[in-house]
């Protein structure tokens, strides 16, 4: 995302800036919800320097699998021995290397951890920083991310007949140079509309492998972007910068046999929960969970009509809890202290 001027990053914010609504209606907040066989919890946004105290509390969740969606450091630079030395701070830190303990960890880069702010597929060292980032998150030697460029990758988890995709894409090793457009405040700059046949977001061989994926069976399947998606109203980087893209996006997920999609994205420094009625013959929601020690406080204020319920402008997480038997996903978007502030139900 965009560096801004009005980014403030603190050491713990005492209260939530806006009232907190529980989406979805279910008409109170709750601390938490019955096991599951399956749960994922997920965030974006950690500065390597800062406070990493977040990791404890996401270890009450018991979850099987962390999703780190983007921003997993902050190095902006060519530096490639600064890279590695952020990563190494990351790894040698004690929260989450205890976290690592009972939860397995896959992640994905977004522009601070990938190159510097912004970068995309012009980042001229994307080749080294691909190794650099997969051994960080020691990433198999025989994984497909090892063999191709970029680092998309799905997984499949059979849970007891119910068959769940997640499906992780890379939105910044292919994607095509951004149009800047007017300063905006709250914005230290936007993003304006792309509609060239030849920008792309992720590049014509992640396209195909995509469309490979969608065409697999699955009961319930995880979009994973570091990138916001279903807004139109966010003026940063955002799917919806690039429409065409976004457009064929909407139709690669339309076109699933089976399923229903759930997007799960980060790098805003605030939590929300968008949904869209426009996209696929349900509602499509977009779960965004960021700053796992960062806030931005004025960004969480600016205006989206697809917003169900209000920000969450804190340090924040998010849990997926999947239960066969119900066929039923429930969501939910946490605080800093572990509280449950958002949350919502899909049936597949």
């Amino acid at each position: 995302m965009a560096t801004v001027p009005t980014k403030r990053f603190k050491p713990r914010l005492l209260a939530i800036v806006l009232p907190v609504l529980l989406a979805c209606g279910s008409g109170e907040i709750r601390d938490r919800v019955a096991a599951a066989d399956y749960t994922i919890t997920f965030s974006s946004c950690l500065s390597q320097i800062g406070d990493t105290t977040l990791w404890n509390t996401i270890a009450r969740e018991k979850s099987q699998l962390f999703l780190f969606t983007g921003d997993t450091i902050y190095a902006d630079t060519l530096d490639l021995a600064v890279k590695r030395a952020a990563f190494a701070r990351l790894n040698a830190d004690r929260n989450y290397r205890n976290f690592k303990k009972n939860t397995r960890v896959l992640a994905v880069w977004d522009d601070h951890d990938y190159g510097y702010n912004d970068a995309g597929g012009s980042y001229r060292v994307k080749k080294q920083m691909q190794k650099i980032f997969l051994d960080a998150f020691a990433e198999p030697a025989n994984s497909a991310r090892r063999r191709q460029e970029g680092i998309y990758t799905a997984e499949t988890l059979n849970l007891n007949g119910s068959v769940v995709q997640i499906i992780v894409l890379d939105v910044r090793y292919f994607r095509s140079d951004w149009s800047y457009g007017p300063k905006v405040p709250p914005f230290s700059r936007t993003y304006s509309e792309d509609n060239r046949e030849a920008s792309t977001v992720l590049g014509q061989t992640q396209w195909q492998w995509f469309t490979a994926q969608v065409g697999q069976a699955a009961d319930l399947r995880i979009l994973v972007s570091s990138m916001p998606v279903l807004s139109d109203d966010y003026l940063g980087e955002r799917w919806g910068a690039f429409p065409r893209e976004r457009a064929r996006l909407y139709r690669e997920m339309a076109a699933a046999k089976t399923g229903k999609w759930l997007i799960v994205t980060g790098d805003r420094h605030f939590a929300q929960i968008l949904e869209t009625k426009n996209v696929l013959p349900y509602t499509l929601t977009e779960l965004t969970a960021s700053g796992m020690n960062t806030v931005w406080e004025d960004g969480s204020q600016f205006p989206d009509r697809m917003r169900v319920g209000a920000t969450i402008a804190d340090y924040n997480y998010g849990t997926l809890r999947i239960d066969s038997k119900s066929r039923s996903l429930t969501y939910s978007l946490h605080g800093s202290d572990g509280r449950e502030l958002l949350a919502g139900q899909l049936e597949f």
